[in-house]
């Protein structure tokens, strides 16, 4: 499924981009292993984004672990039909333990773990022991952790597991994200603890000019 991305396509503008975003990340800081990623909104992306950015990730050689954390609207579980399989939220309940819900991919050094059973109270079992011991031993595990997450204006989940993390990442989806809520974001993010490592802008349309520079290479 993963080896289907775009990200595959390693002469294009977008995987160009996305290595960009990668080195960018790891200049602004090198020890961010654990990394949320979210939006103000939804629809602007974020999903589309973790998955691409954990490929590259992964085919650079790290071992890469994305979840799926959106417990209220899980696209990226949903877009491979694993909604209710063992998943994030039977380990945080306790009913199976995180290496029996990992899946492997089609990639290389990529491994997913979908959302499992969406629970009546997420934010509950965020602040569960079970969510730290989580944390704990996929550090030990990964090089790289990727938490997809709600919209961090519509949902709490996100500043939880931000909160938790080494940085978290704001995407933004270009003439779509209001400036008003990307500052609110941004507050937010903030606000624990300094995690803001940056903002992908994301939809853009490339001009000829930028096409035609990365075709020279």
């Amino acid at each position: 499924m993963w080896d289907k991305l775009p990200v595959t396509e390693v002469r294009s503008v977008f995987f160009e981009k996305l290595n960009s975003i990668q080195s960018s990340i790891q200049f602004s800081n090198n020890k961010a292993q654990i990394i949320t990623v979210t939006s103000a909104h939804k629809g602007e992306g974020k999903t589309f984004t973790s998955m691409n950015l954990a490929a590259v990730y992964a085919m650079q050689g790290k071992r890469v672990l994305i979840i799926d954390a959106d417990m209220h609207n899980p696209r990226l579980s949903k877009s491979f039909q694993q909604v209710n399989q063992p998943g994030f939220s039977s380990v945080l309940t306790g009913v199976v333990d995180y290496q029996e819900a990992v899946q492997e991919t089609g990639l290389e050094n990529l491994y997913f773990l979908p959302v499992g059973p969406l629970p009546p109270a997420p934010t509950k079992l965020l602040n569960s022991e079970h969510f730290q011991t989580f944390i704990a031993c996929v550090r030990e595990e990964y090089d790289l952790i990727l938490f997809d997450t709600p919209p961090i204006l519509l949902i709490s989940d996100s500043r939880t597991i931000g909160a938790a993390s080494d940085g978290v990442i704001l995407v933004i989806k270009a003439a779509y994200t209001k400036k008003a809520d990307i500052c609110r974001a941004i507050d937010l993010i903030e606000a624990k603890q300094d995690k803001f490592l940056g903002a992908i802008y994301n939809d853009k349309k490339l001009s000829k000019r930028e096409m035609a520079t990365y075709s020279y290479y």
